[in-house]
């Protein structure tokens, strides 16, 4: 008898075990609680989804590996005044305000460009972290201060 006619004879003697999944969880992934859970006793179908048992907001989650939490801010100050504090050097280097000593315009691109990176770099290390008003008036002022940048390093001076 041939290998393959062996397999087939063990194949229709052996019945084979079918797998089923069933869904126990009592809250679906939005935590609406579920009605179709079968096995569930009753009192259980009308408890409340704890806190733990609700899925993480978007973009609030611990799929980067950490949990995020919301921290107080110091009082006193916000986010837009740490932006307005990191643009107001480069708006000084790009000569829009002028200097506080001298009382004269100054020009230091390569000072004005460092300060526009590390208002980048604070919006890619932040991202996920802000609210949508904090977000918008990042990238607005940085949009301001590349424009102003670029129409520096054009015209000469």
């Amino acid at each position: 008898m041939a290998d393959s006619d062996r397999g087939k004879e063990r194949a229709q003697e052996k019945p084979r075990d079918e797998l089923k999944v069933t869904d126990r969880r009592h809250f679906t992934s939005s935590g609406e609680l579920r009605t179709e859970i079968e096995d569930v006793p009753e009192e259980a179908r009308h408890e409340t989804p704890r806190a733990e048992d609700k899925p993480p907001e978007p973009g609030r989650g611990s799929s980067e590996g950490f949990e995020r939490r919301p921290l107080d801010e110091p009082e006193g100050v916000d986010f837009t005044m740490l932006i307005n504090a990191m643009a107001q050097p480069a708006l000084l280097f790009l000569g829009e305000i002028p200097h506080p000593a001298t009382g004269k315009p100054t020009f230091d691109l390569e000072q004005a460009r460092l300060q526009i990176d590390m208002l980048d770099l604070l919006r890619v290390k932040s991202r996920g972290n802000l609210t949508p008003q904090e977000e918008g008036l990042l990238d607005r002022v940085l949009y301001q201060l590349r424009m102003l940048y670029v129409a520096r390093t054009e015209k000469p001076r």
